[in-house]
């Protein structure tokens, strides 16, 4: 027969008695630097604490007209001006909330795919330029002189890029206007040449380097895969700026809001005078006034205002700019900004 030793008691003291030096151990540990150094790249964007009342602002400036329209609401409720004969008992207030909640939750997520879909259509356009700068100098003959040619190209690229935020957008930045006026002028192009005639040209010259022998057969289809890639990533971005949710849905989401918004003051006003009632009222339904217009704003992804709904297009064609022209773009002075708070 096995039997099992027991631990001695002096040895379960001795254990007990050696936690808070181990303890000590683990922090003077964790309160040592390690050895590392830090870059000059940058660290990724991220909301920072002391950003969420800015990111409230920008939330309550937009709403500043359904803000009004509710404390007018809430001042009718309050004086018993509103009739009270067709008002619900809690189970509908509830059931209404349910529903008011489905419908809020389905729009905020097709809201948020296409704000997502339409961030990931602009990384194709900065991996496709890059992509262009790559094979023109893998594709044009290096025993001819074709550094003109290439230079040509890369601003066209680069052009289009502009061009395309201005056209999402309509509106810029007048230091970034001049900067694509300085392009077509350098193209010998009138300022007013749109995106598809860009496109209409990008294949054109691409033609010609094949025609002047600068490039061979596989180097003048690798070169219009490169640009057909881009063509299909500004057709999907044209796509969701063209294209909003319906606007059936987007008026039957905004009008259930509303109601469930009046059913539930009135529901909190007859509880009584209770402060505390009254006040959670208020902060619960502007909660779900905030939850519609979010997924509003971010629906369009494509804001003039920089602000946290929109992407940040400026930011996205300087680095562009800068990976195609290299310093070509440095007397730019619009500042570009990581801070997904502050997007340009």
């Amino acid at each position: 027969m096995i039997t099992r030793r027991r631990p001695h008691a002096s040895s379960l003291g001795n254990g007990m008695r050696d936690w808070p030096a181990m303890i000590a151990a683990v922090i003077e540990s964790l309160q040592q630097q390690p050895m590392s150094d830090s870059g000059d790249y940058g660290y990724p964007p991220s909301t920072r604490r002391q950003d969420y009342a800015l990111v409230l602002l920008q939330l309550l400036w937009r709403m500043r007209f359904d803000l009004l329209v509710l404390l007018l609401i809430t001042v009718l409720v309050h004086q018993d001006w509103i009739p009270r004969n067709w008002t619900a008992n809690e189970s509908v207030v509830r059931i209404m909330g349910i529903a008011a909640s489905i419908f809020l939750g389905f729009r905020n997520t097709q809201a948020i795919g296409r704000w997502w879909e339409a961030r990931k259509l602009w990384g194709s356009v900065v991996n496709v330029s890059r992509n262009w700068a790559d094979s023109l100098r893998a594709h044009l003959d290096s025993s001819r002189p074709p550094g003109r040619q290439e230079r040509k190209l890369l601003r066209l690229q680069v052009a289009i890029v502009w061009q395309l935020n201005f056209q999402l957008r309509n509106f810029w930045q007048r230091d970034l206007r001049e900067l694509q006026d300085q392009l077509l002028q350098d193209l010998k192009l009138p300022s007013t040449t749109n995106l598809r005639q860009l496109g209409q040209l990008r294949g054109v010259w691409i033609g010609d380097l094949h025609r002047q022998g600068l490039t061979d057969g596989f180097g003048r289809l690798q070169l219009m895969q490169v640009g057909n890639a881009c063509t299909d990533a500004i057709g999907g971005l044209e796509r969701i700026r063209n294209t909003p949710l319906p606007a059936s849905y987007a008026v039957f989401v905004r009008l259930l809001n509303w109601l469930f918004v009046l059913l539930l003051l009135l529901y909190f006003h007859d509880l009584g005078p209770d402060s505390q009632s009254r006040f959670g009222s208020v902060v619960i339904v502007v909660l779900f006034l905030m939850a519609e217009r979010i997924g509003a704003y971010v629906e369009g992804p494509f804001d003039a205002d920089c602000s946290s709904f929109s992407l940040p297009l400026d930011s996205i064609c300087l680095t562009i700019s800068h990976d195609l022209l290299d310093h070509a773009t440095d007397h730019v002075q619009h500042l570009k900004s990581d801070d997904p708070v502050r997007w340009t």
